[in-house]
């Protein structure tokens, strides 16, 4: 299972960094290694980064795209999708700060899951890095 966090990026902030993902990765990677003394600082630094998540907006989104789909499932801000016949599963938990990804497949087809205009996709485990439009487009 991999584990990826989700934001929402401040738009300006966006149309500077589209070509330059591994500066923005960087920033949000020194917020996400931060000690708890340093917590406060790391909150005001998200805060200049990311927007803020409306989380009745996108869990009303998710329900809505997959509402049909007998895999799915919601609780609360969970919203879980198991499919058996394709060993796919997959955890979407909508916080206020981002949404947090827990999946053992990354769809490609990911936009029916969330929209994709200015979400940065990280796993900070793993390294790996990438503007969700960007997945959905190649």
């Amino acid at each position: 299972m991999r584990t990826f966090y989700i934001f929402k990026i401040n738009k300006e902030l966006s149309n500077i960094l589209l070509e330059s993902p591994y500066v923005l990765y960087k920033s949000l990677e020194g917020i996400y290694l931060l000690d708890k003394e340093s917590i406060n600082i790391g909150k005001d630094m998200l805060e200049e980064i990311t927007l803020r998540i409306d989380i009745d907006k996108y869990n009303k989104l998710l329900y809505e795209k997959n509402k049909d789909n007998d895999f799915y499932m919601k609780i609360g801000n969970n919203h879980r999708i198991y499919n058996k016949y394709r060993a796919e599963e997959t955890n979407i938990i909508v916080k206020g700060t981002h949404i947090l990804l827990t999946t053992n497949v990354l769809p490609k087809n990911l936009n029916l899951f969330l929209p994709t205009n200015d979400l940065f996709v990280c796993d900070f485990a793993n390294r790996d890095y990438f503007w969700l439009q960007m997945l959905v487009n190649n």
